[in-house]
């Protein structure tokens, strides 16, 4: 690793993104842990994260940021930059889960989960983009998921979210490559986060409002260990491959 970075990581509160925000930290990548309200909604887990930065006296600062609103993303990109001078790593994580028969997911669901899951990489990079190009480096980090590649029944919009999330990063890895900017996918298997605890089940039809149930065999806890290593060679690689699978493990 030739230098160490600053990081800026969506949906951070809590499952990848706070993985992610703990394991770059503690390697001393300066990290912006960044989440919806962490005034509110969000305090416990913005408290706890400040409480194990002091502890361990970790490069951390956690910032206000959605990903669903552009100003806010402004916002939050710009007091980035204004704290340590640059962002050289931008990791698109923040996402939720969409479960049910897609004849049953209205249109309003439909673009709330596009507005998250693949509006807010684009605006994340936008707004991180301008910064990048005036360093002449940088990485955008993508985590997407098994799903990106193949279709799930009952999950197909968030499958579609995922895909059209792949189309995007591999696009930017052709234009940005020659401008010392890296576009990287994760794609993880199936692990136990707090995203299936936050799924979000389609409106219309009986069969479709069913409660998800992982099978007992995803239940077991992961190691995350590929998974770290993964977000820590993007991070501090000049030349990340494009294209990280994380399989069951």
């Amino acid at each position: 690793m030739n230098s160490k970075q600053v990081v800026l990581i969506t949906g951070s509160s809590t499952g990848f993104g706070r993985l992610f925000t703990e394991t770059l930290a503690r390697k001393g990548h300066t990290v912006f842990a960044t989440m919806r309200d962490p005034g509110g909604r969000n305090a416990k887990n913005a408290s706890e994260i400040r409480a194990l930065a002091e502890k361990e006296s970790l490069p951390i600062h956690v910032l206000e940021l959605d990903v669903t609103n552009d100003a806010s993303v402004e916002r939050g990109v710009d007091a980035a930059v204004t704290k340590a001078g640059r962002i050289d790593v931008a990791i698109n994580n923040a996402g939720y889960y969409l479960s049910g028969l897609e004849e049953a997911v209205t249109t309003e669901q439909a673009q709330r989960l596009m507005d998250t899951n693949f509006f807010g990489p684009v605006r994340v990079n936008r707004a991180v983009l301008p910064h990048m190009r005036r360093q002449r480096s940088g990485v955008l980090m993508h985590i997407s998921s098994g799903a990106g590649r193949v279709v799930l029944p009952s999950a197909g919009f968030y499958c579609a979210s995922k895909f059209a999330l792949e189309a995007l990063a591999e696009a930017y890895s052709y234009e940005l490559a020659a401008q010392g900017i890296e576009s990287v996918i994760v794609e993880p298997g199936a692990y136990e986060t707090p995203v299936f605890g936050n799924t979000v089940r389609a409106s219309r039809g009986r069969e479709a409002a069913e409660v998800f149930r992982q099978p007992p065999e995803l239940r077991r806890r992961r190691d995350q260990r590929p998974l770290k290593a993964s977000a820590s060679q993007s991070a501090g690689s000049l030349r990340p491959r494009c294209r990280h699978k994380i399989p069951q493990r």
